[in-house]
């Protein structure tokens, strides 16, 4: 006898008696473009009339292919019931953007993909990677930095909800800022946000943390289409971190063209990436070299 389950549950939550007995085998979650053909498909079966923009509009709020099916027979029921289907044959009526965010207001959803990439350059911001479950996701660390009123009596501030991991991250990051850059972030008052207010439960945001310091106290941009993650030593080494293919996965879904990851888990990123360039490094230093506007610091 052999049972086969499916499950989106983080396995910490499934009982170590069950875990034990079971050979667990994981899988990607759908991307944007799966769920736009699952909307498509969808539409195709139950003869509905979508406007272009239908599929995209859904994939921003699900990675979920039921709930992209789901959503698509609520806005077209929304639709039939609005154009009063004794006038129209259902397949004469088309659904509109507006029927959609009908749905999704009713409905109180929001959307899944929050931050995108781009091509801008911006001083003080950056882009760390994290992991809620079983899927990666972007998290916006931005910096500020002022001189302060008195020499070598600079203040640095960091979430109190993000965890005390991070805030360790933070001190690291004083470090390593001085080492790079020569720079004393005691004559600074340095404020270092995670937006969102997210907590962060590992030092995987340590070398975005240093890099959003760095840039705000060099007035030096980052190009706003990469991601980094990895721990910072003290010594601005980036070690491994976890959770790297949901990560990536979190990046392509953000529209990221090049993540950074440490030299350590190398071998854990996927094969055959073909819309985004991953790059594993040693250092900080390295990581600068490429994500500034300027090369040289």
């Amino acid at each position: 006898f052999i049972l086969i389950a499916a499950t989106t549950r983080d396995p910490s939550e499934i009982s170590p008696a069950i875990r034990s007995r079971c050979a667990e085998v994981y899988f990607e979650p759908l991307d944007q473009n799966d769920i736009r053909e699952i909307v498509i498909h969808s539409a195709t079966r139950i003869k509905a009339n979508i406007g272009p923009e239908i599929p995209d509009l859904i994939s921003d709020y699900t990675i979920e292919g039921r709930k992209a099916a789901g959503i698509l027979a609520d806005v077209y029921g929304l639709a039939i019931y609005k154009n009063k289907v004794g006038e129209k044959s259902p397949d004469q009526v088309k659904i509109g953007k507006d029927d959609l965010l009908e749905v999704f207001q009713v409905s109180r959803l929001s959307p899944f993909l929050i931050v995108k990439a781009s091509e801008k350059l911006e001083i003080g911001k950056i882009f760390g990677l994290g992991v809620s479950g079983f899927v990666g996701s972007v998290l916006e660390i931005e910096a500020v930095c002022f001189p302060a009123s008195e020499k070598g009596k600079g203040r640095l501030r960091f979430n109190d909800t993000a965890g005390s991991m991070a805030k360790d991250s933070v001190f690291n990051a004083a470090s390593v800022v001085r080492l790079v850059t020569d720079m004393d972030m005691a004559d600074y008052d340095v404020h270092v946000n995670v937006i969102g207010g997210g907590k962060i439960d590992g030092p995987s945001a340590g070398v975005a943390i240093t890099l959003a310091i760095i840039s705000c106290l060099t007035g030096r941009a980052i190009r706003q289409n990469i991601a980094v993650t990895g721990e910072v030593s003290i010594q601005g080494k980036v070690k491994a971190v976890g959770g790297i293919i949901e990560k990536i996965y979190g990046a392509r879904q953000a529209g990221i063209l090049k993540v950074f990851v440490p030299q350590e888990n190398e071998k854990d990123v996927p094969a055959n990436l073909s819309d985004i360039q991953v790059i594993p490094v040693q250092t900080v230093r390295e990581i600068a070299e490429n994500v500034f506007e300027s090369k040289e610091l």
